[in-house]
């Protein structure tokens, strides 16, 4: 009996190959789409669910939101050593930067070969208690609780080393010998830890520094209280007053997607993406599955004949049913194997695109998955055609009502203009994703990134001493423009914070942050000079100096101009020579220039009132900002890393184009319009694909009416328009329903910027209009076909 349904089967696909062709291409490309999603969103999920307890363990963070600034994963391991006997905490884990707080120098010399050391961090011994940190060689515990010892993971030992088993071996940090006591492995891609090097972090001595804080919590702990505990503890150790901060703890498994900060190892993840990648690949395979029963249901009209015989014959419900679904069963399951062919082809591709690392993996979950999406779909696409068949009387198979379709034209209807809703919408939602990310990229940031290099972290000792002679010489090469030191990357995130008063009495209640830096800021980044003038060398004094013999220092700064707006002061020439008194430091400031706003960060940061200080800055390393003739660029790239070295400024220099720096801002946003545009591509494809097939089956459930019209005198596009009107009308519908829809989904996404686009009616109509000339191009090729056949051959049977 199987054999029996197996060849008629086969006989069947033989006999149809057009409607064949058309589910398989239409299910196996939306099959391999959702793969493709799977796998992005099954990766970007796993994050950190391998360590031990991940459930209870959550990261601290600094909640800067309500005064303009960003949450920060950073804060005072005091804080956390004087709560981790709390009853809701069982134990508390620290990571804190090693360069950031001199603990220690990452230049290092092995033998005659200098190195710098790769994500540099010191932890707590109790790190096997948090991570699923697997130790190759050594002892991890060791290395962590014996001073002048390190573990190094086995990328960063054969980088130094030559080979992955480097316990025992030495190196130099100027001063003393270090001993690597450990081996671990490289960290997995799925995790937002990012450290190759570790050493022991002495809270005797280190206790006062801020460090990334991860607190593993009883089963029945308060969140919500130890957060407040924090934030008042915080408040109450530092005498804070007003103060509007609070405390965040973040779930281990949530932290990837809630690393914005740019103080975060690496960057995080977007949950939004995540969950627009996921609805699409359903939103996907649901039109492939309405293709599939609309196709099935087409098909019905060639096969009424043996229908009528089977049951004449006396096949049962049952046989019939069984025998329908074997074919869909058999459809789908080619599908899934020709999908699974294309997400191999087109995997590498797509790893580019996302920039993540996963592949297809033939384990039980996924082997599982595959074959409950193989009966979930036989059953949901292969329900229908066989319920219409199975419960069809035989008098109304001979009747020709089955070929006329009455009784399945509202659910093949249904699904179609479920369909073009969807395309509809998406059409809409790339055309508004594509001008929001043109706006992000053309708003004027303040300062310009072209022609711009920079080199990052070298030691602020060295380079904020006045100026060192490298950048003397950096300003004498051909190509260059102007150079200074900032310690901050503005295309990032600020790196320090200073609070003065105004004459007028006003001190800013809220962030007030800094950019330490060098002579001829303004020049060298490009910023918009609105009154007064740049840091010079022509006066000495705007460098940080002592005043007399007095503890009192004084230096420059530049402001923007919403920084003296919010001061009081409306006219920029008006602040030009002002005084003002730091808060916290004896240093007294001379306004010397405004400029235009700066946006410093992502494009979701706010716009913030910030300040250019010269010659000071409370940070450890700086960097070197380099304004470069854009035709000379690729020479100054490489005399720049040449004077690095020769100055021996930096082991291994880190030098970028600003212009890069600044386009991973968009990152995300350009994901979001790129998944959505290929989503939407391939949702029209697939709209065509089910609109050929129903129009099929209306050209010839209508092919008798197309005759006759003929025979009297009807021309073929007004015949073309006849069949195609029906279409139209389900596009209209499906406007109706997508345009609501798509304008909330992507106002909510818009409601993320400070800045964004207004979603225009003629996106809209693009929308509509595009979907409308598809249907019609599309029912019109076949409309012609009809239109183009000879009545009799029509109608010689009648």
């Amino acid at each position: 009996m199987v054999i029996n349904y197996l060849v008629t089967a086969l006989r069947t696909f033989k006999q149809q190959k057009q409607h064949f062709i058309l589910n398989i291409l239409g299910l196996s490309v939306g099959l391999a789409a959702a793969i493709l999603v799977a796998l992005f969103a099954r990766y970007e999920l796993s994050f950190d669910k391998n360590h031990p307890n991940y459930e209870s363990v959550y990261r601290l963070h600094l909640d800067l939101s309500a005064i303009g600034y960003e949450v920060i994963p950073l804060t005072s391991s005091e804080i956390a050593q004087k709560l981790k006997s709390h009853k809701d905490i069982e134990d508390i884990f620290i990571l804190s930067d090693v360069i950031d707080y001199e603990m220690a120098t990452d230049q290092i010399q092995v033998k005659s070969n200098k190195f710098n050391l790769r994500n540099f961090y010191a932890a707590t011994s109790n790190i096997e208690q948090f991570l699923a940190i697997k130790t190759r060689f050594g002892n991890l515990q060791t290395a962590l609780s014996t001073p002048n010892k390190v573990a190094l993971s086995v990328s960063e030992a054969t980088r130094l080393f030559g080979q992955s088993n480097a316990v025992g071996k030495v190196f130099s940090d100027g001063e003393k010998n270090i001993t690597v006591a450990a081996i671990f492995e490289d960290l997995p891609d799925n995790s937002h830890f990012l450290f190759d090097t570790l050493m022991p972090l002495d809270l005797t001595e280190f206790g006062d520094t801020s460090g990334y804080i991860y607190i593993k919590t009883n089963e029945f702990a308060d969140i919500k209280a130890l957060e407040e505990l924090f934030a008042s503890t915080m408040i109450s150790q530092y005498s804070l007053k007003n103060s509007q901060l609070k405390y965040r703890l973040v779930a281990m498994p949530d932290i990837y997607f809630f690393a914005k900060s740019s103080f975060d190892f690496k960057p995080g993840g977007s949950e939004t993406l995540v969950n627009i990648s996921i609805g699409l690949s359903l939103l996907l395979l649901l039109i492939a599955a309405a293709n599939f029963t609309n196709l099935s249901v087409a098909q019905l009209l060639h096969r009424t004949k043996e229908i009528a015989i089977r049951k004449t014959l006396g096949a049962t419900k049952l046989q019939l049913v069984i025998q329908f679904f074997v074919e869909a069963l058999l459809l789908i399951s080619l599908s899934m194997l020709i999908a699974l062919c294309m997400v191999e082809l087109f995997i590498p591709v797509f790893n580019e695109l996302s920039q993540r690392p996963f592949s297809l993996q033939f384990d039980a979950e996924s082997i599982t998955v595959m074959i409950a999406v193989i009966l979930g779909l036989t059953l949901l696409s292969g329900f229908y055609p066989a319920y219409l068949v199975a419960n069809a009387p035989l008098n109304t198979i001979l009747s020709g009502e089955l070929k006329n379709g009455r009784s399945a034209i509202i659910i093949r209807k249904g699904l179609l203009t479920f369909q073009a809703a969807i395309a509809v919408s998406l059409i809409a939602g790339t055309l508004l994703c594509l001008n929001q990310l043109t706006l992000l990229k053309s708003i004027n940031s303040g300062y310009q990134p072209d022609g711009r290099i920079v080199v990052h972290s070298l030691d602020s000792d060295t380079m904020m001493d006045k100026e060192h002679i490298v950048v003397d010489k950096i300003r004498q090469l051909s190509g260059v423009n102007q150079v200074t030191t900032v310690d901050s990357d503005i295309t990032d995130s600020f790196g320090e914070e200073y609070r003065f008063t105004w004459p007028n009495g006003h001190t800013e209640e809220g962030l007030m942050p800094t950019v330490g830096s060098g002579f001829s800021v303004v020049e060298t980044l490009g910023l918009t000079l609105l009154a007064g003038r740049d840091f010079s060398t022509e006066y000495q004094t705007d460098w940080l100096h002592n005043v007399g013999d007095s503890d009192l220092q004084a230096m420059a700064l530049i402001v923007t101009e919403k920084m003296i707006k919010r001061a009081g002061y409306q006219n920029p020439e008006d602040v030009i020579g002002m005084l003002v008194t730091s808060e916290y430091d004896n240093i007294t400031a001379t306004i010397v220039g405004v400029v235009a706003d700066v946006k410093v960060g992502s494009a979701t940061e706010a716009w913030v009132p910030i300040s250019f200080s010269c010659g000071w800055s409370a940070q450890t390393t700086v960097d070197l900002v380099i304004n470069s003739k854009l035709d000379k660029i690729s020479d100054v790239y490489n005399e720049i890393n040449n004077l690095i070295q020769a100055f021996d400024l930096k082991n291994e220099p880190e030098i970028t184009l600003m212009d890069a720096d600044y386009q991973q801002n968009f990152e995300v946003e350009e994901s979001i319009f790129k998944l959505v545009q290929i989503f939407s591509g391939l949702a029209i494809v697939l709209t065509c694909v089910g609109i050929f097939g129903l129009a099929s089956f209306s050209a010839l459930r209508r092919q008798k009416e197309v005759a006759v019209r003929k025979v009297l005198g009807a021309s073929r596009i007004s015949i073309m328009n006849l069949l195609a009107k029906e279409f139209l009308v389900l596009v209209a519908i499906s406007i109706v329903i997508a345009y609501p829809l798509t304008y909330w989904l992507v106002g909510d996404w818009l409601a993320n910027f400070n800045e964004r686009v207004d979603q225009a009616l003629w996106v809209y109509l693009i929308a509509a209009l595009s979907v409308a000339a598809i249907t019609w191009l599309t029912v019109a090729s076949l409309a012609f076909k009809a239109a183009s056949t000879r009545p009799s051959l029509t109608l010689r049977y009648e």
